[in-house]
C-alpha cells in the first residue's frame, strides 16, 4: 500500500530537523577536536557520547531519506546490484589499488592505464570498477581518468585486514536445502559447502598441511585469520575499553577464555595497569600470543600481570572462581547449543559473585528493545541505516558458522538455559557492547 502524501510530507520533515539538529553537534564536536589537536596525547579512538548519538541519528536519518524519496524500484534495484559494488572493493582490494594510488601526486592522481599495468588488469575494464567506487566515495576521479584515495580508500592503503571471501556466495544453497536450512549445526554452514569441507573454519585452518620448509604446521590462512581477528577486534571494540567501567575492578584477574592473540586483554593491560590477565585459547593459536605481547607490551610479561593457557572452552574451565571472566567474539560464532556448553562451564567455575563479560555485537530490531536505548522519532528503532553494518556481520557468522548476532533477549534466553542470568548491558559507543552476566543465584 502507497504511504499517504501527508505521512511522507510529515516524514522528511522530522527527518530533515534531525538531520540540521545533529549536524550542528558533529560542527560543534568537529571544532573541539580542532582546537585540542595540538595538546599532547589527544588522540582519542572512540568519538564523545554526543558525537556518537549525533553520527548514528545522521546516518539513519540519510538512510531512511533515501527509501523515502527514491522510486521503490530503483531503490531495490539498488540494494540488488550492491552485490557487484562489493565485487569492485574486493578486486581493488586484492589488486592493493589504494597503495598504488597512494604512491602518486594526490593533486594529479595517477591514471587508470598505470594502474593498471601495475595490477595486470586491462585498464579501460578497470576504470568501470573504479569509477563504480568512487560514485560512493571510495577512491575519486578528479579528472577523466585519473584517480585519487579518498579519506576511505586511504584506510585500505598497507591493510591486509579487509578481505573478501566467497562463502557468503554459498548460503543460499544451504537455505534453500530442505535439511540444511533448518540445521544449526556449525558443520553444515556455507562454509562447508564452499571449501568441501567437513570441519569448522577453526577445525580447518589448524589442519596440518606442509610448510615452505618441510615441517608440518596449519594453513597459511590460519596466521592471516588470527591476525585478522585482533585488527577487527580493536576496530570494532574499542569503545568496550572505556563505557564499560573496567577501572572499578582495580588488581583483579580477568580470565580471557578464547583470547586468541590477547587483543582485547592486551589493549585493557595498557589502559588499566593494576589489571592482571589469564589468556586461555587453542594450543595453535596460544602459543603466538606471547610474541604478541613481547613485542607490543613487554613490562606486562616482566611484572607477570599476564599468563597464557592452553584451554578449549568446550571443556571444563580449569581456573576456579576467578573475579572475572571475558568473551570477546565467542558467542557469535557459534549456534544456540553451543553457545550453552560454553556458558555452562564457565557458570561451573564461578563464584556467586564472579562476573561474566560478553563483548559482543547486541542486535536491536527495527521494533527495539526495552532493554535498549531507542532512536528518536520517525527513526526505527534501531537507527536504521546507522545499524546496517552490524546486520550485514550477522550475515557472515551465519555464512561461516550458524553462528548469531543476538537480541537482548536472546542472550538471556542463553544466559539463563546455562544457569546464568542478564544483569546489565553496557551500550557502548561502537558495534561491540558489553553483556553483564551473574550466577542465577546471585542476589546483588
Amino acid at each position: 500500500m502507497s504511504q499517504p502524501v501527508a505521512e511522507k510530507i510529515s516524514q522528511l520533515r522530522s527527518l530533515v530537523r534531525l538531520l540540521v539538529e545533529s549536524s550542528e553537534v558533529v560542527i560543534k564536536e568537529w571544532e573541539a577536536e580542532a582546537a585540542q589537536a595540538s595538546e599532547p596525547n589527544n588522540t582519542p579512538d572512540v568519538p564523545s557520547p554526543a558525537l556518537y548519538e549525533a553520527r548514528r541519528v545522521i546516518i539513519g536519518a540519510c538512510g531512511m531519506c533515501i527509501d523515502l524519496v527514491q522510486d521503490p524500484l530503483l531503490r531495490l534495484g539498488e540494494v540488488v546490484s550492491s552485490y557487484f559494488a562489493a565485487k569492485c572493493l574486493n578486486i581493488a582490494v586484492q589488486a592493493r589499488v589504494a597503495d598504488i594510488v597512494a604512491e602518486a601526486d594526490p593533486q594529479r592522481g595517477i591514471s587508470v592505464e598505470d594502474i593498471g599495468r601495475r595490477t595486470g588488469i586491462n585498464g579501460r575494464k578497470l576504470a568501470q570498477l573504479l569509477r563504480c567506487l568512487s560514485t560512493i566515495h571510495i577512491f575519486s576521479e578528479i579528472k577523466d581518468g585519473y584517480f585519487v584515495n579518498t579519506r576511505t580508500s586511504e584506510y585500505m592503503v598497507a591493510n591486509d585486514s579487509i578481505q573478501g571471501g566467497a562463502v557468503t556466495e554459498k548460503l543460499p544453497a544451504v537455505l534453500f536445502d530442505p535439511v540444511k536450512t533448518h540445521s544449526r549445526s556449525p558443520r553444515e554452514s556455507a562454509f562447508q559447502e564452499a571449501y568441501g569441507t567437513n570441519s569448522t573454519l577453526w577445525e580447518y585452518l589448524e589442519e596440518p598441511v606442509e610448510q615452505p620448509d618441510g615441517t608440518m604446521g596449519p594453513r597459511p590462512a590460519f596466521n592471516t585469520w588470527i591476525g585478522g581477528m585482533m585488527a577487527a577486534g580493536r576496530a570494532e571494540s574499542s569503545a568496550t575499553y572505556v563505557d564499560y567501567p573496567w577501572h572499578t575492578l582495580g588488581s583483579r584477574t580477568v580470565i580471557d577464555v578464547g583470547g586468541g592473540l590477547g587483543g582485547m586483554s592486551l589493549e585493557l593491560a595498557k589502559r588499566y595497569p593494576d589489571l592482571k590477565f589469564v589468556v586461555q585459547d587453542r594450543e595453535a593459536v596460544i602459543e603466538k600470543a606471547e610474541l604478541i605481547w613481547k613485542q607490543e607490551l613487554p613490562e606486562a610479561l616482566e611484572a607477570e600481570r599476564v599468563k597464557f593457557m592452553r584451554h578449549d572452552f568446550f571443556t571444563q574451565q580449569p581456573v576456579k572462581e576467578a573475579d572475572v571472566f571475558i568473551l570477546r567474539h565467542i558467542l557469535h560464532d557459534w549456534p544456540d547449543d553451543e553457545c550453552v556448553t560454553i556458558l555452562r562451564h564457565l557458570r561451573d567455575a564461578m563464584r556467586r559473585d564472579s562476573r561474566l563479560l560478553v563483548a559482543d555485537k547486541v542486535m536491536q530490531t527495527t521494533a527495539g528493545s526495552p532493554l535498549l536505548k531507542s532512536a528518536p522519532s520517525p527513526l526505527p528503532a534501531n537507527y536504521g541505516y546507522a545499524h546496517h553494518m552490524g546486520n550485514i556481520l550477522a550475515i557472515g557468522m551465519l555464512a561461516l558458522f550458524n553462528g548469531v548476532e543476538r537480541t537482548p533477549e536472546e542472550f538471556s534466553a542463553l544466559a539463563e538455559n546455562a544457569g546464568l542470568r542478564v544483569v546489565k548491558i553496557w551500550e557502548c559507543r561502537g558495534l561491540a557492547y558489553v553483556t553483564e552476566m551473574r550466577r542465577n543465584d546471585y542476589d546483588g
